[in-house]
């Protein structure tokens, strides 16, 4: 793993590319949703990130959080660099505004025909193109409610690890694996999908260590929407989020409490980037059936 750390490497080269534009590239509006974080830029192009209200501890009072985002009302006028280092901070709250930057950044790349060639599929789940056969042992990091159900009926052996076992329905415990237990588990799993909210809170790095390096690994989730070089390179193999479609709308969901599903079904378009390095086993499997 590089020393500097994925998301660090990210912010690096999503500077480099960006070169002169990034300082000339003004945010035009952030807002801190329920469920998830959105900035726009005033080129229109705009991302989002989980929020990670759970990780908030001083959510439950408002003196504790001023502290937490002294400049509260005054966002829009800090530069672009500021809002990069937010990505690296501490911070939950900052971290979200930060990583929600880069995704609206990664955007404005790819539109601009300014980001590496890829291998892009649109409107296309990122468990689907993960091919998973049944015979495969996958494990969930984070509560993905939908894969959950996908994953009881597909018959394959499956486990959830999760920092919030109450996340959780009664019936889904006999999956759970608590965060300890990762390393573990990841090491004996054939595929792992990982939540985009471990771009956030900071620990993606600590799980693809933890991961077996021939495991199919996914990154998925509206989070997982910047640009995807740095991650493959560690060994990602999708990286799957989404694009904004409607800047605008977007930050109307946001305030009024909307999910990731409100901003799929109204506002933005799944978008799945594909790691074509046929070096790992399951590749040369699924290349010659």
């Amino acid at each position: 793993m590089a020393n500097r750390g994925i998301l660090e490497e990210t912010i690096q080269l999503i500077r480099e590319r960006m070169g002169g534009r990034l300082a000339s590239l003004a945010i035009e509006e952030c807002r801190v949703g329920v469920f998830f974080t959105g900035v726009r830029l005033e080129s229109g192009h705009a991302g989002v990130a989980f929020t990670p209200v759970r990780e908030m501890p001083e959510a439950v009072c408002c003196p504790s959080s001023a502290a937490r985002m002294p400049d509260a009302g005054n966002l829009t006028h800090k530069g672009m660099e500021e809002f990069l280092a937010y990505a690296l901070s501490p911070n939950p709250i900052k971290s979200a505004i930060g990583v929600a930057a880069l995704n609206a950044l990664s955007h404005y790349l790819l539109e601009n025909g300014l980001g590496k060639s890829y291998e892009v599929q649109y409107d296309r789940d990122g468990l689907d193109s993960m091919e998973i056969s049944s015979l495969e042992t996958v494990s969930l990091v984070g509560a993905f409610t939908p894969y959950i159900r996908r994953f009881k009926t597909s018959g394959n052996q499956f486990f959830i690890i999760e920092k919030t076992p109450e996340a959780l329905k009664p019936e889904e415990m006999e999956y759970y694996r608590a965060p300890g237990q990762a390393p573990h588990v990841l090491s004996e799993s054939d595929v792992v999908i990982i939540t985009g909210s471990a771009i956030v809170n900071h620990t993606i790095d600590g799980l693809l260590n933890q991961t077996n390096p021939d495991s199919r690994v996914g990154i998925i989730g509206p989070t997982a929407s910047m640009l995807p070089d740095i991650f493959f390179r560690e060994g990602v193999d999708i990286m799957a989020g989404i694009r904004i479609t409607d800047s605008e709308l977007m930050l109307r969901i946001l305030g009024e409490g909307g999910s990731g599903y409100h901003l799929s079904n109204a506002c933005a378009e799944k978008v799945v980037f594909v790691n074509n390095d046929g070096g790992k086993p399951w590749k040369q499997r699924l290349s010659t059936n």
